[in-house]
């Protein structure tokens, strides 16, 4: 068997293994409706489902982003990976061995010696701060200063970068055969005068994971903050092609399934504040890497849980990060609220000086909103006009997002009262807000569909649907007999379906798709899964059916009059007589079939 038929054969094994409902509800909340399970897309923003999953066909498809495929095109979409990956992920989850290597691009190759170091890198870290008598001062730091346990530290498989210039690159090279470029292209290594040196220098490591357990990155923490020699508090692995800091969140992996349970993820802006609270049975909770929450990180949260609790730090820079992360919350359709910790502490701190305390702050998670306010009131005088002015800074241009009027008008009321101003006076100032940001945003205008373009895979869609197809197909084929679709791709499934419908008594499906070329699959399945307006009953939709069948024909004869209306215009022009003559008699004959067919036209 050649190479690429042994992996054809190994993705057929894999897909008869995995149900693609089984695999995606994994990571989204699917719904039945119809044949067919619906949810909110989770690669681009909405509010209405338009994400469909066919267990008949194993196959999803979004109305919305126009993304689909199988269980590969979706895991490689969802976790932002290359084929090779996906299909060693499913292969074990399937239980399935690979029957042959998989190939791989230079890029492919790269990753997976990333990982691999990475891996090695995090592995030697931890041996060092748990193992060796250079990795001592850091453990006792930890352990007394941190008030970390020996289970903590092996769960989040903390580690310790020796201070040394190559105590990590000659481990890697000497003893595991990597190359200079291996370490500086993972981001491990740094070149300097034409030698090889360690990135992490007596440095607490802390592994970065993606959400299936590959570590893709580090942060390192000084371990003496008050040596000038030590550089920043905490630096980071550079961005590679397996890290993406906005794509990132600290802990992740460990707490995905927490998430879940929980329904809430609460999110910190560093590694202690994840792991102190990890400590305490905190688990549902990760970190930024950066001052804000990105658009990217609120996607990746919202696919485990529809609440986000912000707990950053209680100063003017941390009030300034939760600020910036609204207007991505509220765009993306999730909850979101603020914990705020007592005294000003930070989530480490407080967890460390009274756990109890925190758990009660975590219980006690204010709206998103009321923090808005209630942090601007403080911070400046609700009595002056220049406060009054400065605190509509902070609080209008949040408010003037929320979507819904009732939410809204609520928090105008109460920012009203402590304003001591109206509602009215409030909606005028953030309309001022909406219509300056509708002036600078630059809108692309969205291609208008053709009725053609809207009209022919409808139909297509209504007799694919229909719980008799063969039935379906013949009832249009009264109305469309000889009649042309005018975009060629559903005319060729619509004749695939006849040839298909006179040779078979029985519909199926899936010998149906069978006989349909490859091109013409994408086309089939946005017809087979788009989603329908509901029809009372059965004569309701057949009746449906007919009268698109009529519309689809009268299209058809349109099209037709009007080329040959151009044809005669070019005979006439040529003087070619007697061929314009029989231009005009098949105009008047497609002018009479126009009249015969009366179509009803769909509102």
């Amino acid at each position: 068997m050649s190479f690429a038929f042994s992996i054809m054969d190994d993705v057929e094994k894999i897909k008869q293994k995995i149900d693609i409902v089984d695999l995606i509800s994994e990571h989204l909340t699917l719904k039945k409706t119809g044949r067919n399970f619906k949810a909110n897309c989770p690669f681009h923003s909405e509010k209405t489902p338009s994400f469909v999953v066919s267990p008949e066909r194993q196959i999803w498809h979004c109305f919305g982003c126009q993304k689909g495929g199988d269980i590969f095109t979706f895991l490689m979409e969802y976790e932002k990976t290359d084929f090779p990956e996906s299909l060693k992920y499913l292969a074990d989850k399937a239980g399935i061995k690979l029957s042959g290597p998989v190939f791989q691009t230079e890029k492919e190759k790269q990753k997976e010696t990333i990982y691999s170091l990475n891996h090695l890198a995090s592995t030697y870290y931890n041996y060092i701060l748990l193992n060796h008598n250079a990795g001592k001062d850091a453990l006792a730091y930890l352990f007394e200063k941190r008030k970390l346990n020996l289970d903590i530290i092996k769960k989040f498989n903390l580690g310790y970068a020796p201070n040394r210039n190559n105590s990590l690159t000659s481990y890697l090279m000497r003893k595991k055969g990597y190359k200079p470029e291996d370490l500086t292209n993972a981001g491990l290594a740094t070149i300097r005068n034409g030698r090889v040196i360690d990135f992490f220098r007596h440095r607490i490591i802390f592994p970065i994971s993606d959400s299936r357990g590959n570590v893709i990155a580090f942060s390192g923490r000084a371990l003496d903050i008050n040596s000038a020699l030590e550089g920043p508090k905490y630096i980071n692995t550079r961005e590679t092609i397996v890290y993406k800091k906005s794509d990132s969140l600290f802990g992740l992996n460990l707490a995905k399934d927490e998430i879940k349970k929980e329904n809430r993820v609460i999110v910190v802006e560093g590694e202690f504040d994840v792991i102190s609270p990890y400590k305490e049975g905190i688990k549902n909770i990760v970190a930024i890497k950066g001052t804000a929450l990105t658009e990217s990180q609120v996607r990746i949260l919202k696919r485990y849980a529809e609440k986000i609790t912000f707990c950053f730090d209680t100063d003017r820079a941390g009030e300034e990060a939760q600020r910036r992360s609204i207007q991505m919350v509220e765009k993306e359709n999730v909850l979101a609220s603020v914990i705020v910790p007592p005294e000003g502490k930070d989530p480490d701190e407080l967890v460390n000086e009274d756990p109890v305390l925190f758990k009660k702050a975590v219980k006690k998670d204010i709206s998103i909103y009321d923090f808005i306010i209630d942090s601007a009131v403080g911070n400046f005088e609700t009595k002056t006009v220049e406060g009054k002015r400065k605190i509509l800074d902070k609080t209008l241009p949040v408010l003037s997002l929320i979507e819904n009027a009732v939410i809204k008008e609520h928090y105008f009321k109460k920012l009203g009262r402590l304003l001591d101003t109206s509602v009215e006076s409030l909606n005028k100032e953030a309309d001022k807000i909406k219509n300056q940001k509708n002036v600078k945003e630059d809108i692309l205008p969205k291609k208008k569909l053709t009725r053609e373009e809207m009209i022919e895979p409808y139909l297509i869609s209504l007799i694919l649907q229909y719980k008799q197809v063969n039935k379906a197909y013949l009832i249009c084929e009264e109305t469309l007999q000889g009649t042309d679709f005018c975009l060629t791709a559903y005319n060729r499934i619509y004749s695939f379906l006849g040839d298909y419908v006179s040779q078979q008594e029985n519909f199926f499906m899936g010998d149906f798709v069978k006989t349909l070329p490859s091109e013409l699959l994408e086309a089939f399945d946005k017809c087979y899964l788009a989603p329908l307006a509901f029809l009372e009953d059965e004569k309701q939709y057949l009746s449906e059916i007919q009268k698109t069948a009529k519309e689809v024909k009268t299209n058809s004869l349109k099209s037709k009059l009007k080329n040959v209306s151009e044809k005669i215009k070019e005979k006439e022009k040529n003087g070619q007589e007697k061929e314009a003559e029989e231009a005009r008699q098949e105009f008047l004959e497609l002018t009479k079939l126009l009249k015969q067919n009366s179509v009803i036209l769909i509102k």
